[in-house]
């Protein structure tokens, strides 16, 4: 504290008080602001009991009346009042003492010394359906004709319009004795109408090397940039469709991983089991476990704050389950929907799968783009064909509010990671982020080595809007159409109601609405 300061304090507090001989002053310095009190309060720490200022410049007569202090005396009294609060400022902190932070980030916790860390993060993505059209029949061909024929047998399949919660996750991690980081992400989440509870991240990473990062326990697999981008920074609701091919056989599982990665660049591979928790694999419970490895490679040949290239390429092997040698990939219009009306059935004699991905990003300034190319093989018996799936998507986005997707690019990582505004909302004319979009996605899964069995084809597009309102909460809608549509034939006939005769409701458009909050 500047002595200037000290004095017009304490010259104020002695000038406006008379002391006699009898009493004592006494005086608290609030640690926060460094201020001098005359009474105990929050953050107040006692300097002590202070007589008249004279008795301390020296002795004084027990019969002296009552005066206002001297400038020495208050200089004296200055000097003694420095030393108590340069003591409590400079008291040395305990390493294992640690303080709270809350902001964009999250909320967090860190010991004095850094070597213990712990934070609490979570996501609440609140989602709203609205079809026009689509209704999907299925039927029995019971006239072996191959297409629909009067008296065959329908059942009408509607799509839904509603809201639902898609997810609600909560995340706990942390870092201990420096080089050890940990993650615990429990969820509740919704996916084809039918609700899951299950661990997605769960995970101990060693980072001491310098060579790069160990990972064991549950985690995501390295591969395709969508996979590795999180939920909370997607700039459309879902996935493309060809995700689907991802998401079924090598998204999170249990193993090991090596990750190591520099400014413009980054590698992992892993090698994994199965699911800590049952998901949506396709297969049902056998004996042994499934099992496959992954590794993805990336780098960034242009990088500067608002300007991007990105490129990147992935591959990855799935074994099945032992005594359980079957594999179904499918397709629902939303999260929502329980119709999945692209759908290759259970493909029996299923021995194992080979997965190829090629993936580019980038930006300049305010536009950015991100498309992805995911091949799959599947290698079935003797019994059956061998198969193959395809898909592919492209997005084009642009920051009306002049934010570049370039500043928030991981290169080690090899993703871009959430938009933050460069100003937030608020109602005193901050506007948050505000950016278009557009996407144009296809899949094809009629490939699927079964003789009059296929999975179905489909061209869509996805037009919308994302308004960021700060850090933690933002709006996204998305008006996706479907251009072209083969359902295909999966143990029944599929069709849409406008290839029925009598039917003519043609394809579908479907709006959605997102409220997502996640820090």
């Amino acid at each position: 504290m500047k002595a200037s300061r000290v004095a017009m304090a304490v010259s104020a507090l002695m000038g406006g008080v008379c002391v006699t001989p009898a009493e004592a002053l006494d005086l608290y310095v609030d640690v926060k602001t460094n201020q001098v009190y005359t009474v105990p309060g929050p953050h107040r720490v006692k300097l002590g009991a202070f007589k008249q200022v004279d008795e301390m410049a020296g002795e004084m007569a027990a019969e002296a009346p009552a005066q206002v202090a001297s400038v020495d005396d208050v200089k004296k009294v200055e000097s003694k009042l420095n030393q108590k609060i340069d003591a409590i400022a400079n008291k040395p902190k305990k390493p294992n003492e640690s303080k709270g932070t809350i902001d964009g980030k999250g909320i967090r916790w860190e010991t004095n010394d850094g070597k213990f860390k712990f934070s609490i993060n979570g996501r609440l993505h609140t989602d709203a359906n609205l079809n026009s059209g689509g209704d999907i029949i299925t039927y029995n061909d019971n006239s072996g004709t191959g297409t629909y024929q009067p008296g065959d047998p329908l059942t009408t399949n509607r799509l839904t319009d509603g809201t639902e919660i898609r997810r609600f996750r909560m995340e706990f991690a942390g870092q201990f004795y420096d080089d050890f980081i940990w993650k615990m992400q429990p969820e509740i989440a919704n996916s084809g109408g039918d609700g899951t509870i299950g661990i997605r991240d769960a995970f101990i990473q060693y980072t001491g090397f310098d060579w790069g990062k160990w990972t064991l326990g549950q985690s995501k697999q390295p591969f395709s940039y969508q996979q590795m981008m999180s939920s909370n920074d997607m700039p459309f609701m879902e996935r493309s469709l060809e995700y689907e091919f991802t998401n079924r056989s090598v998204n999170r599982a249990v193993g090991i991983r090596y990750d190591v990665g520099g400014e413009q660049w980054g590698f992992g591979v892993g090698w994994y089991g199965d699911t800590a928790t049952r998901q949506a694999s396709g297969t049902t419970p056998a004996d042994d476990e499934g099992w496959g490895a992954a590794a993805r490679l990336t780098a960034a040949p242009i990088y500067t704050p608002d300007t991007l290239l990105h490129v990147g390429t992935s591959v990855a092997y799935r074994a099945p389950r032992s005594g359980d040698p079957n594999i179904r990939y499918r397709i629902a219009p939303s999260a929502i929907d329980h119709v999945n009306y692209l759908d290759t059935g259970n493909l029996k004699g299923y021995e194992n799968s080979q997965f190829f991905n090629a993936e580019a990003t980038g930006a300049w300034g305010p536009l950015s783009f991100e498309g992805e190319y995911n091949a799959t093989w599947l290698n079935r018996d003797s019994g059956f064909d061998d198969g193959f799936l395809s898909g592919y998507h492209f997005d084009l986005i642009y920051s009306l509010t002049g934010e570049s997707r370039a500043a928030f690019y991981n290169a080690e990582q090899g993703v871009i990671r959430k938009l933050r505004p460069n100003q937030n909302f608020d109602l005193a004319g901050g506007w948050g982020a505000w950016e278009l979009k557009g996407r144009i996605m296809y899949v094809d899964m009629n490939n699927v080595g079964d003789p009059g069995n296929t999975g179905g084809r489909e061209l869509a597009s996805t037009f919308g809007v994302n308004w960021h309102w700060n850090d933690w909460a933002r709006l996204l809608v998305d008006w996706t159409h479907v251009w072209d549509l083969d359902i295909g034939a999966a143990g029944v006939r599929r069709a849409q109601l406008c290839c029925v005769p009598g039917n003519n409701t043609g394809g579908w458009d479907q709006v959605s609405a997102r409220v997502s909050l996640a820090y």
